[in-house]
């Protein structure tokens, strides 16, 4: 996962220098999912979880896996492992999360 980000130039600086040891950290203290396809990584979402919903924090699918649907299925995983709390997402992305069918909130959208 962390290779596919050094090649990425938006996602890079989660991964590099001293960046790197507080990705690690905040991996571990989130839930993270990674998504594989015939044995190779090709996402990850990581959500900050409290009693008062999850909170998608990395939504990523290197390019060429997208447009599978690898990151509905994270997204989906998400909401499964937690059926009774809502979701939101603060994205760049707003196309894609309508696309899905996320309701706008303000600034955020909710699954």
């Amino acid at each position: 996962m962390i290779a596919l980000l050094e090649s990425e130039p938006d996602w890079n600086a989660f991964v590099n220098g001293e960046a790197l040891g507080a990705f690690k950290a905040a991996l571990l203290n989130s839930e993270t999912y990674i998504y594989k396809s015939h044995g190779e990584v090709c996402g990850y979402l990581r959500a900050l979880v409290d009693e008062f919903g999850i909170y998608v924090s990395e939504l990523y699918v290197a390019p060429r896996y997208r447009c599978k649907g690898f990151g509905r299925e994270l997204l989906g995983k998400l909401k499964k492992a937690h059926p009774n709390q809502s979701v939101y997402v603060l994205s760049d992305e707003d196309g894609y999360y309508e696309k899905l069918g996320c309701r706008r909130i303000g600034s955020v959208f909710e699954l």
